[in-house]
């Protein structure tokens, strides 16, 4: 089955609502806020050699910058660790960094604002575990309503909170150099005792800096979510910010590490063990006065309940994106009518922040420990995606290649940090493997959904069967309406129209060359990564009488591979134009793509496929900016 069709020369623009400012702000912001809930648990566990595991967490920061850079570049699209993996490996194993992606979100609005109300707490009375629960629901309201981050609001917040970060430092400098026995005794401290897989085990220095490192390592979260909105980033901003952010977060961390150490003592009352709930705003009522503690407390909660709003923006961001690539239900992208809100997505995830709050009794340290898994996850798989894209897509063009010691001491390093959380407090591990389970459960119905209502109709058919019983089976009828028709069981035509709908959704594969072998990859990739049975492949000529052979090979090529894969209809489109970002815009929109708002409404409805759906073999022409504006997934080299 082939198709000619004219596009009109019209080429789309592209719009930055992120410039340097907000993104670089925006980052920062949410890096510099772990400050609050991490620096109790690194002194917990390495004592007076605090400052050495958070320079190696600073050793980690510049690996993942050059790893990132390089991912970001060549295929900058949203998405972060998920798209990366989508895009050089297959849809199921994307699938898994996604469920991370979505229990990190979780775990941070747990732990963020768990830390903001500890931190309020310390000023007012108040419970911990229900003050949690209506932070978290007060922000569900706002997201429902439609209140988002303001650039402005983002800009101030960061500067007020390096502000304070600043005056505590200088105060501990300053603190220090008047009062240096504090330092001389910790110096001469022994070393924390350490929990070893549930056993208590004397400290020493390998234990300080091992279980000190991957307590650390919570410090730089925030790093992940940086690649998960790369498109609203004006050009050369991604990199600008990881560059700043590692530069800020060296001095701030190993900085203010030296400086608690340098104010507080490590044990008895008042000290560094002891004050874990609020160990910045005790350093700063040391050094400066309660006055300083009180700005501290306040400063802490504005920057944590911020972090709680940022959350429910990238858990609906992420899950929308999901829902179009079929990773997750298509009604959880459903917009209300009154805002224009993601009203499912925001329930859920304060259902699930809140349930989390309730069976940790809002305990920080294991939420700390939830959210490390699937954060040190995240890094883990992003270095994997970034040694398959040096393997797998060479060609794709991007502006820095990072060296191959860089990515390989990069993953190795938060393997270890892996490890040493899991050996830390293994407990922490059933907490988060009981969450991961339940997102990858409703992922797998996704991936299975074909097989599930298939075995439903069965079931049906057995305890209910209709008149039409032994007339037809779906999966054995030639024709769409007769499966629909003739389901062999009562009510069964709901679930056998779902089927068929699932099946032919479209997916465009954009082919230059007709190459067997690589229309043979695609249809492979479809039949292992999507339910649908419906693919159309697209060639785009500039000369129709020069490319008629090549056309009529294309046909030919189409009709041969639908006869040799019965279940799969393939059909070819040719389109005459010059292939490239405003091809694609102009074939998204044709083809009813909810790729923007505007690009929807106008234009033919004939194939009515999301970008994400359309494929392409690996680019070798286009630049990354170009790939960034097209969209759509590279599936073959």
């Amino acid at each position: 089955m082939g198709s000619v069709v004219k596009w009109p020369h019209q080429r789309p623009g592209v719009f930055f609502p992120f410039g340097s400012q907000f993104c670089i702000c925006r980052v920062k912001h949410k890096r510099f806020r772990r400050l609050q809930y991490t620096a109790s648990s690194v002194a917990a566990k390495s004592g007076k050699l605090m400052p050495i595991p958070l320079l190696l967490v600073s050793a980690v920061l510049f690996f993942f910058r050059f790893i990132y850079e390089e991912v970001v570049t060549a295929i900058p699209m949203n998405g972060g660790t998920y798209n990366a993996l989508l895009n050089t490996t297959s849809k199921r194993t994307a699938a898994v960094a996604a469920c991370l992606s979505i229990l990190s979100y979780v775990a941070t609005g747990v732990v963020s604002a768990t830390s903001g109300v500890r931190y309020l707490n310390n000023q007012v009375d108040i419970p911990i575990v229900g003050s949690t629960i209506i932070l978290l629901g007060a922000f569900a309201v706002l997201a429902v309503i439609g209140i988002t981050e303001s650039s402005r609001v983002a800009v101030g917040i960061f500067l007020h909170h390096i502000v304070v970060l600043f005056i505590l430092f200088v105060s501990c400098v300053v603190y220090g150099v008047q009062h240096p026995h504090v330092f001389k005794d910790n110096m001469h401290a022994g070393y924390p005792e350490v929990d070893f897989a549930g056993s208590m085990l004397d400290g020493n220095v390998f234990t300080a800096i091992f279980f000190g490192f991957g307590a650390s390592m919570l410090g730089i979260t925030g790093f992940e979510s940086s690649s998960n909105y790369v498109e609203e980033q004006q050009p050369g901003v991604f990199r600008k910010t990881l560059r700043n952010m590692w530069a800020l977060v060296t001095f701030f961390n190993v900085g203010l590490g030296a400086g608690i150490l340098a104010v507080l003592p490590l044990e008895g009352k008042g000290g560094i063990y002891a004050s874990s709930d609020d160990l910045l705003a005790m350093v700063g009522r040391e050094a400066v006065g309660s006055w300083f503690e009180t700005w501290i407390c306040i400063d802490a909660f504005i920057v944590l309940s911020g972090a709680v709003l940022t959350s429910y923006v990238g858990i609906c961001g992420l899950v929308r994106r999901l829902s179009t690539d079929r990773v997750l239900p298509a009604f959880l992208a459903k917009t209300n009518k009154l805002r224009g809100t993601n009203h499912y997505i925001i329930g859920i995830y304060f259902a699930l922040s809140s349930s989390l709050v309730l069976i940790l009794n809002a305990d920080a340290t294991t939420v700390n420990g939830v959210y490390t898994y699937a954060f040190l996850g995240l890094m883990a798989m992003f270095s994997c995606a970034c040694m398959l894209l040096k393997g797998k897509r060479s060609e794709i063009p991007r502006d820095i290649h990072a060296p191959w010691a860089a990515v390989i001491v990069g993953f190795i390093l938060v393997v270890v940090a892996i490890f040493a959380n899991l050996l830390g407090d293994p407990s922490v591990l059933m907490y988060f493997a009981i969450y991961f389970i339940v997102v990858m459960f409703v992922m797998f119905v996704m991936f299975e959904r074909v097989t599930i209502l298939r075995c439903i109709l069965v079931m049906m058919k057995k305890m209910a069967p209709s008149r039409y019983g032994k007339a037809a089976a779906v999966g054995l009828a030639t024709d769409s309406s007769s499966e629909i028709e003739h389901t062999g069981a009562r009510g069964g035509h709901t679930i056998a129209r779902t089927i068929v709908s699932i099946r032919d959704a479209p997916i465009v594969f954009f082919c230059k060359v007709p190459d067997l072998t690589i229309i043979n990859k695609a249809i492979i990739y479809m039949r292992r990564n999507e339910q649908t049975h419906t693919l159309r492949i697209v060639h785009v000529f500039s000369d129709e009488e020069a490319d008629a052979p090549v056309l009529a090979s294309f046909r030919e090529m189409a009709a041969l591979f639908d006869s040799m894969y019965p279940k799969i209809r393939v059909d070819f489109v040719s389109v005459r134009g010059e292939f490239g970002p405003a091809m694609i815009e102009w074939l998204s929109r044709s083809m009813k793509v909810p790729f923007g708002p505007a690009m929807i409404e106008w234009l033919s409805r004939s194939m009515k496929v999301p970008r994400n759906m359309m494929f392409i073999t690996q680019p070798d022409f286009l630049s990354a900016e170009r790939v960034s504006t097209v969209g759509v997934r590279v599936i073959t080299a």
